[in-house]
């Protein structure tokens, strides 16, 4: 992604939304190349800094980055304790250091039964509990950060479809006002809360974790939920933008 985003025109692309590698959780290959495969948030970001310039400079003024992520747990075997590292604090100031305004934030909600039977995690766990409540943590939210860089919007996003008063209906636009109201809300909520708007799936994904062919395929463990995509999509761009993904992933977005 270092070397193809320096292939991009400058002010070309109307929206980025992406997860970046998450450092010493997952190694989607055994390439130095790949900034997934480090061993420290210090290591991982130093490598991500190589892209972040020409990711403010591709993108459109007015416009914006979304990342979605979560804290990076610290493993009682890394350290010799439990506890989290403060990945989304330093994605932001990388961010601001190359020019991008922190414009907004949301929480996407999560399932601790879904996550503690995935993660086997001893802080959600019914049985730390029936030894010693002091070891029981709860469930991380998901973060979704949006970034703007500065300037004047040059082509309007007109999203808004207003089905109570015609007149003020845009032919491009894609959101209802209740659809407005639903998503403009500090979290966005797990599916399994019945919240009016129906929530984010956490297993709406392209696919599931699929094991590579052999030892040098990538492997993605942890693709983004299409809800989160697609909202992303619909607020902050407009029909005929180009969408960026530096990492791409599966291709979700």
């Amino acid at each position: 992604c270092v070397e193809c985003i320096k292939s991009l025109p400058d002010d070309s692309i109307g929206l980025s939304v992406f997860s970046p590698p998450f450092p010493g959780m997952y190694a989607y290959t055994d390439s130095e190349r790949d900034m997934g495969n480090c061993t420290s948030l210090d290591e991982m970001l130093g490598h991500m800094r190589f892209m972040l310039p020409d990711l403010h400079r591709v993108i459109m003024p007015g416009r914006s980055v979304y990342i979605h992520l979560t804290q990076e747990p610290i493993f009682q075997w890394q350290e010799g304790y439990s506890g989290l590292r403060d990945f989304r604090g330093e994605v932001i100031r990388a961010m601001q250091e190359v020019g991008f305004i922190l414009r907004s934030e949301r929480m996407i909600d999560k399932d601790p039964q879904l996550k503690a039977a995935r993660t086997k995690d001893a802080g959600l766990a019914m049985k730390s509990g029936a030894k010693d409540a002091a070891r029981w943590t709860g469930t991380m939210a998901d973060y979704l950060l949006q970034f703007t860089k500065r300037g004047e919007n040059p082509v309007p996003i007109r999203a808004l479809i207003d089905h109570d008063n015609p007149a003020q209906r845009n032919p491009d636009g894609w959101i209802t006002k209740q659809e407005w109201i639903w998503w403009a809300s500090s979290v966005w909520w797990n599916s399994k809360r019945h919240t009016p708007d129906g929530g984010i799936s956490e297993t709406d994904v392209l696919r599931n974790f699929t094991q590579g062919k052999d030892d040098k395929d990538e492997k993605h463990l942890c693709p983004l939920q299409l809800g989160v995509i697609e909202r992303c999509v619909k607020i902050s761009s407009a029909p005929g933008d180009t969408v960026l993904s530096p990492f791409l992933g599966i291709g979700s977005e």
